[in-house]
Order: C-alpha cells, then structure tokens, then sequence
C-alpha cells in the first residue's frame, strides 16, 4: 500500500471490463444482483486500486450486491453498519476538504479528528498515526516497539474474520466475533462486516450481500476496514416502486470512475518504460520496483524494465516506490495472509521477512529514501529481500554470483514479476 508525506491522503494511504447489472424494474424478486468491484487489475499493466467500482449503486430491498474483488495481493473488507455512517459523516468531509493538501497546511486538529473518527472502526492503516493517548487498546506493543516477527501477529480479528455487531460500540480487543453469522442486512446494525474477501475457497473473491425486504429506502454507507474512508462508497436503497439506474448508466459511470484511476498510471508507465518518473516534484531515472502516481488511491506492481541484462558481479539497483519485495526461486506463489481450519487470520511471516541471506528488512517508517545493499545471490535457492517501503523511496541494489536467467517476482503483488538475464 503506497504511503507519502505529501497530503492527508498519502498520509492514510500509503494505490479491462467491467460488468454491472442494474435493473430498471421496480421489483425485487427477479432483479439482477448489483455488482461492485472490489478494487481493479487493468489488463495492460498490473494495479491495484484503494477503490469500489462504482462507488455508489442503487438496489431495491430484498435485491443483492455482489462485491467482485480483483485479488490484486490486498487485503479488502466490505463494512456496513451505524458505526460506519457515523464515523464517515466526520470523515469524508474531511477528505473533501483536505485530501490533497500539503500535510503542512493542514490546521492542527484536523488529522486528529479523522483519526478519532476512523480508529473507532478500528481501521488496520493509519491508526499507528494517531496520537497515543487515543490509540485502541491492545495487548500487543506499539509498532514502533514491536519487532518485525511480532508485527505480522497484529491482525484485528474482529476486521479480518465476519462479524455482526447489533449495538456498537465495537469492542477494540481484537478478538474474533462471537457472532460471524450474517444474515439479510436490514441497516440498523451497528457492525456489518464482511472479513477479508477469501481467493481459495469456492466462493473466492466474492461477498453477497442480501438485502432485508424490510430494509428501509435511504442511503447506507460501506468502507473497507483495511483501508478504512478514502476506500469507501454509497448503497442507496430506492424503494420498489421506484426504478433504478439501467445497466448503460451504470457502465458510463464505472467507466469513468476507472479512466480517472487508469490513465494517470498509463502515463507514468510509458514514461518509466522510457527510463523517467517523476514523483513529489523530483525526477528519477533507472530501474523501478513498482510505482505510484500521486493523488491517486492505487500502485502500479511492475518492475520495469521487465527483462533487465547484467554481468555477474556488477550491481543492479531498483528505485522501489510503494510496499513490495525483490524476491528469486520462489517456491510457489503464498499470499500476504493466511486463514487456519479455525478461521484465524495471520499475515504470512514469509512474506515480510528477509531470507535466503538477505540482510534484515530495516524499518518501513521513514520519510526519506531507504538504501539497501542486498549482497549478492547465488541462484541456488529462495532469496528474498522481504517487504521494502519508505514513505520516499527505496533503493535496492543486488549482484549476482551466477550466470543464468532468473525471475524476480514481488511476494505480494501476484502478476509483479520480472526477468533477470545474467551473463559472464
């Protein structure tokens, strides 16, 4: 997830077709379900997006939204509930307001009460932001003091896991919820949550959510808990005598909402195809390990160039922009978490760590560019830097012992990998 130092919103954050069936009938019964796109891979190049396509969609009670997530390698909710409107009544205008705002112009007081209001949901990024006196309980140290074994433990159960909550608030223990058990949403719940959308189980990528036939008309906000507002949308529920958007309508609108997210990556990716970026008004030149575009909710998880030559021994360096590692020989493909028989979440210790010989991850805290000396590999077996990132950027640099052709894949963006030709 892309960080910055830049505004309010790369302070908290850190980055083909759509298909949405919209009825116009005034029934209930044999509508379409409403789909939405949990975040968006383009087909072009590989991305990941801090967004719901489209961001707000018109159902009838009874009716279904279907949330399709694209499995990007981010972890993603879909939250409903009271807590939610009332936590987002404090925080989108906020955003509105001071989203795209230098972080130095921003009055005092303003981070704080987006904080307040977020961290009661119990967000899982930009929380560590808020000031420690109104930081939520937990057993666990603060990150800042806790080492990097430790920090992959920190996953909100109550976040990760489904959890139904009748009256908030929401308690900030962590634990699983007693009730996981998600029936018709009928809007008076407090706590509507949908747990990480799951990729290897039958219903892989996909939520259902059911709409009560009870369910009142009016506007019903939903967020991701991982993200937390600036990964937020609208339901609105017209009642059933009243038509909704056609299918056409909701296209146009998904289109556009997904051009204004596309095309400002478009252009960075075929100028750093060309050996240039530019970011925080500063030009770089060299080989990239992912890139953001700034004012955009996203990353694009390319290395570029994909097929990079080099001469045994000599140094190879990459300018990593947003959170990824420079990984070889891996075994197979394992996600950033994993989910036991129980239904435990656990981020994937593997993942986040260096191995093979790699030197130890340093800290991902800081505002000015990391540089990293990785050694060298010898081609022999798994080598991985572990997850990099700097609210800058990250400069890697590796060499190799060994001739031959070695691929290089980012351990949590899935389609990020690349090719590296060594030669005597």
């Amino acid at each position: 997830m892309p960080r910055g130092a830049l505004s309010l919103r790369t302070v908290l954050l850190g980055g083909g077709t759509v298909l949405i069936f919209l009825s116009t009938g005034c029934g209930s019964g044999s509508e379409e379900p409403v789909t939405v796109r949990v975040d968006y891979d383009h087909d072009e190049f590989a991305t990941q997006f801090i967004r719901f396509f489209p961001d707000r969609v018109q159902v009838h009670p009874g009716g279904t939204v279907v949330f399709k997530q694209d499995w990007t390698g981010e972890a993603h909710t879909v939250t409903f509930g009271t807590e939610v409107n009332e936590a987002l009544s404090v925080t989108m205008p906020l955003i509105e307001q001071w989203g795209d705002v230098p972080e130095d112009e921003i009055p005092p007081g303003v981070l704080e009460a987006y904080l307040a209001a977020e961290c009661s949901l119990l967000v899982m990024y930009g929380c560590e932001e808020q000031p420690a006196e109104e930081q939520p309980t937990s057993e666990q140290p603060p990150a800042s003091e806790a080492t990097a074994e430790e920090e992959t433990d920190e996953i909100n159960q109550t976040i990760a896991q489904p959890c139904l909550i009748e009256e908030g608030p929401i308690p900030d223990d962590g634990l699983p919820c007693p009730n996981q058990q998600l029936g018709p949403f009928d809007g008076t719940e407090a706590y509507y949550n949908s747990g990480f959308l799951g990729f290897e189980a039958e219903t892989a990528n996909v939520f259902e959510l059911q709409l009560s036939d009870s369910i009142q008309p009016g506007e019903y906000n939903f967020f991701c808990s991982v993200h937390g507002s600036f990964q937020s949308g609208t339901m609105e529920v017209v009642a059933s005598d009243q038509p909704i958007l056609s299918t056409d309508e909701v296209n146009i609108q998904t289109r556009q909402q997904l051009n204004e997210m596309v095309e400002p990556f478009r252009a960075v990716y075929e100028r750093a195809k060309k050996g240039n970026f530019v970011y925080a008004g500063e030009s770089y030149t060299g080989n990239f390990s992912g890139l953001v575009d700034e004012g955009v909710e996203g990353m694009l998880n390319e290395f570029i160039p994909k097929t990079l030559a080099v001469k045994v021994g000599a140094p190879v360096t990459w300018l990593m922009f947003g959170y990824h590692s420079i990984s070889f020989d891996v075994p197979e493909y394992f996600p950033i978490y994993e989910r036991g028989e129980d239904g435990t979440v656990r981020a994937n210790k593997g993942v986040y760590l260096a191995a093979g010989g790699a030197p130890e991850v340093p800290e991902s805290v800081s505002t000015e560019p990391i540089v990293v000396d990785g050694g060298t590999y010898d081609g022999s077996a798994f080598w991985s830097s572990g997850v990099l990132g700097s609210e800058a950027y990250v400069e890697y640099t590796l060499r190799f012992a060994t001739p031959g052709t070695y691929r290089v894949a980012c351990l949590i963006h899935p389609r990020m990998v690349g090719t590296v030709v060594v030669t005597g």
